[in-house]
């Protein structure tokens, strides 16, 4: 992780944050969401990461469904311009290749279909991958999905790549020996 990674607190810290930086924190894990911030704020103390992002999806699993679209809308596009990306999403979603304007062509191609098609944006756990590699998955996603499984997906998404984040900010924010 690159010297510019911003620092996760310790859950203990996290736990005693008033509502800003609580909400600092959070968006840090699944991108900037007041509604599913307030939710998980209210449901502490938690004796770890993992406990708060297991709570984290329940909560997104109570959800009405029109709430369920604001969580999932506050994720960004695959392909984004970079200055729309957190500081996070444009780590993960990596480096310009060198056809970068054609890849970006096609993800708003992709994008605009996958959003016409289930009325929110689509979500994937990038994980390395690049952003060509991840066009069979939305193409897929696009051609067989289903809106109530696609949304489900998209949020369980969501969760994996907080739980990735907290996983990557807990080892990176760790005393070096």
């Amino acid at each position: 992780m690159s010297a510019q990674q911003p620092a996760l607190p310790t859950i203990s810290e996290t736990n005693h944050l008033d509502l800003t930086e609580f909400t600092r924190v959070i968006s840090l894990l699944f991108e900037p969401t007041a509604l599913l911030t307030h939710r998980i704020y209210e449901s502490r103390p938690f004796q770890s990461y993992d406990q708060l992002l297991d709570r984290a999806d329940e909560l997104i699993k109570e959800l009405s469904p029109l709430e369920q679209l604001e969580v999932v809308n506050a994720h960004p596009r695959i392909g984004e311009k970079a200055t729309s990306l957190s500081a996070l999403s444009r780590i993960e979603q990596g480096n310009a290749s060198a056809n970068e304007d054609e890849v970006l062509a096609k993800w708003a191609r992709l994008n605009k279909e996958y959003e016409d098609k289930y009325g929110f944006r689509f979500v994937v756990f990038v994980n390395g991958r690049s952003k060509e590699s991840l066009f069979p998955i939305v193409e897929e996603r696009i051609a067989h999905g289903d809106k109530n499984k696609e949304l489900v997906t998209g949020l369980s998404e969501m969760v994996d790549i907080a739980r990735d984040r907290a996983r990557k900010l807990q080892a990176a924010s760790s005393p070096k020996m």
